[in-house]
């Protein structure tokens, strides 16, 4: 329930503009940004292309790429829930996309997707 709220404001916080790129970017919260690329279940953005980013934004900030990094895979791994992996099983996908590092933890994860797929194989097909 905390993490569905925590979502929620996060996106919302992306959708209003209150959080924007170019802000993160130019205050040097790269932490940050990655928590929010990770969140949103987006690529993680290469050093490569945060750089080119970070110099259009501000050319005199020198990019802190680990922290970006540290941030994404805390987002992500909000992203990548039991819910949402239960929801993976449960809309009958097999692949797990951005979330397929958790298949990778077996353990909880892989049997909730399975319980979300049992679901799946039991369900009323939709007209």
């Amino acid at each position: 329930m905390i993490k569905k709220v925590l979502f929620t404001v996060v996106i919302g916080a992306l959708m209003t503009g209150c959080v924007t790129q170019k802000k993160l970017v130019t205050n040097g919260d790269f932490h940050q940004l990655g928590f929010y690329n990770g969140i949103a279940g987006s690529e993680k953005l290469s050093h490569d292309n945060l750089e080119v980013i970070t110099k259009k934004y501000d050319p005199t900030m020198t990019l802190d790429y680990g922290s970006y990094q540290q941030g994404y895979q805390q987002g992500l791994d909000q992203h990548c829930s039991l819910e949402h992996i239960f929801k993976l099983g449960e809309q009958g996908k097999v692949k797990w996309g951005i979330c397929e590092y958790r298949r990778q933890q077996e353990g909880l994860y892989l049997t909730k997707w399975q319980q979300g797929f049992e679901r799946y194989g039991t369900m009323e097909p939709r007209l």
